[in-house]
């Protein structure tokens, strides 16, 4: 991925690392509630230059991320999906990398799998970061250690357990790259293959629900970063396919990630 090796990056003690992700997490639960406010009347929405889409909820929802961001950490620079200006940074010791509506699609046709995204990478490795699902109003986030919650009654959240379970559930996209990804999953033993759309897959995986994502096909940092240090946190991460965890930054093909394998744990040796 990354193109360049980053001048050092601060260190951060497990408990900040901990309260930033908490922080990453309300704010993300408020960008959650921006866009189900969109959800009430026809939202805007326009394709891009890859084909993909962009609505005015995922703008209205990363002005308002990267205003708090801006707040609560000043001299931290925001890479976001729609900002493309931010795209032209170069290698950085700390950053956030932003997705504020991983899901347009879904979104867009009233269905419920899409999610707020929001990382915090350092040295090219995601330290904290934040999954919101404004649908179910569930959270989970991770410094390191990691956290779910449900709804806002539990800001601190419960911690998730790390432990270990035979490879056996694999869950893929509901798009071609589902199909593509298929001898991954074999490969690596899974037995049963679910289906679901957008970062709700790594919750997926904390949660104990699935154990593994493979992903064959065209992905972006800011769409796996959060989910990446939520697994870190649990044991697990998301790991090239020659096994060797992901590092952050800009790269020949800018902000894409490649071929990856997903898992609450590291990858079995036939997944490799």
């Amino acid at each position: 991925m990354p193109s360049q090796t980053p001048r050092s990056a601060p260190a951060l003690s497990p408990d900040r690392r901990d309260a930033i992700a908490r922080r990453l997490a309300g704010i993300a639960r408020e960008a959650g509630d921006c866009l189900l406010r969109y959800r009430d009347e026809p939202c805007p929405s326009a394709l891009k230059a890859d084909g993909s889409p962009v609505s005015a909820a995922d703008l209205a929802a990363e002005t308002l991320i990267r205003t708090q961001l801006a707040a609560a950490f000043p001299h931290w620079p925001v890479v976001s999906e729609e900002h493309t200006e931010s795209h032209a940074a170069a290698a950085m010791p700390i950053h956030f990398l932003v997705d504020p509506l991983d899901g347009t699609r879904p979104f867009l046709s009233g269905g419920a799998e899409f999610c707020v995204l929001i990382a915090l990478i350092a040295g090219g490795n995601p330290i904290a970061g934040a999954i919101h699902a404004p649908v179910s109003g569930r959270s989970w986030w991770a410094g390191a250690r990691a956290f779910t919650a449900a709804g806002r009654a539990s800001r601190r959240g419960r911690a998730l357990p790390q432990g270990e379970r035979r490879l056996s559930v694999a869950i893929v996209s509901r798009d071609q790259s589902g199909e593509d990804s298929r001898p991954l999953c074999a490969a690596c033993g899974a037995v049963e293959i679910r289906r679901e759309n957008s970062a709700l897959k790594f919750a997926r995986l904390a949660d104990g629900e699935a154990d593994i994502y493979p992903r064959r096909g065209r992905t972006m940092q800011w769409d796996i970063a959060a989910g990446d240090a939520l697994l870190r946190a649990l044991g697990g991460g998301v790991f090239d396919l020659d096994g060797k965890p992901l590092v952050y930054g800009p790269g020949p093909d800018g902000w894409a990630s490649p071929d990856f394998i997903a898992c609450r744990r590291a990858p079995p040796p036939a997944c490799r």
